[in-house]
């Protein structure tokens, strides 16, 4: 008989549970991921909902609100040394690496944030935060020396660039492979289109200019495993027809080369050359001028 009391208030406590008391209630809630698979866990009915955790902030000092700023597109080819006596074009197309190393250790700095063009359309567009004070750094072609030269430089200073690939010339030689291209992807940068074959757009046939435009984009997409949402014209050669034909194949930006412009039209966007001539003080001068 010393059990009965005991025995007595559990049943009792049971009846409760059953009728209703909100007190006593007890319910299951589950919070599935992806996966679906996360473990469940009890909350009381009478406790408030848990305060979701907030949000990371921006990894940058975003733009006053309803704000702007105009966000300087720097135009990269080459990260090598060239002897400009005996390749004066190739010269003119280069940076050293110990140039692209002071330029970008100098834009960290001096507090810029380097931007991908993706995320600098979608900024444009209002979908998006603006940082306060972001620069985009661009190269052309894919060059063998952005693996080799240029990527341990954005890595060693947290930075980050959008590199457009000539799919047609991939693992030729003086090129990037797909697997350095992947390399380049799963570091945190963008890759971009630059055609087929880095043909003139504005010589080709409308058809002939959709493929070039949008089978170099999927062919790049699906060797790399992700979208490819950013487009440069060849040798910067546009015309009204080509920018809409690269907006309708599904890329949300395209880049010229022209030097100055409006950020207006996402498909037309201008860039800052930087030459293998270029001082330090004109490179900070060339950037500040846009955005002191």
């Amino acid at each position: 008989m010393r059990f009965a009391f005991p025995t007595a208030v559990v049943v009792l406590l049971l009846v409760a549970i059953v009728s209703g008391s909100n007190s006593a209630r007890l319910t299951l809630s589950r919070a599935f991921g992806a996966a679906g698979n996360a473990t469940p866990t009890i909350q009381s009915l009478d406790m408030p909902p848990a305060t979701p955790a907030p949000l990371p902030p921006p990894a940058f000092a975003p733009a006053p609100g309803g704000q702007r700023p105009y966000i300087p597109i720097l135009m990269y080819h080459y990260v090598r040394n060239v002897d400009q006596a005996t390749d004066p074009l190739g010269y003119g197309l280069s940076v050293t690496p110990d140039q692209f190393a002071a330029q970008v250790e100098w834009l960290r700095r001096s507090g810029y944030d380097t931007i991908q063009m993706s995320a600098l359309a979608a900024c444009i567009r209002g979908e998006s935060l603006c940082p306060a004070r972001a620069v985009a750094l661009t190269f052309d072609d894919g060059y063998m020396d952005a693996f080799t030269a240029a990527l341990p430089v954005l890595q060693e200073y947290g930075a980050t660039a959008t590199f457009y690939i000539v799919s047609g010339f991939v693992g030729k030689d003086a090129y990037m492979s797909w697997d350095e291209i992947r390399t380049l992807r799963n570091a945190g940068m963008e890759i971009g289109a630059h055609s087929i074959s880095h043909i003139d757009l504005t010589t080709l046939s409308h058809d002939e200019n959709v493929d070039q435009i949008a089978r170099s984009g999927a062919e790049i997409a699906a060797q790399i495993g992700a979208p490819v949402r950013s487009f440069c014209y060849p040798s910067g050669k546009f015309t009204p027809e080509i920018a809409t034909i690269t907006r309708d194949v599904g890329y949300t930006n395209a880049v010229t080369t022209i030097q100055e412009g409006a950020q207006n039209d996402l498909f037309t966007l201008p860039r800052l050359r930087i030459y293998g001539d270029m001082s330090q003080d004109g490179f900070q001068a060339t950037v500040a001028a846009y955005l002191p």
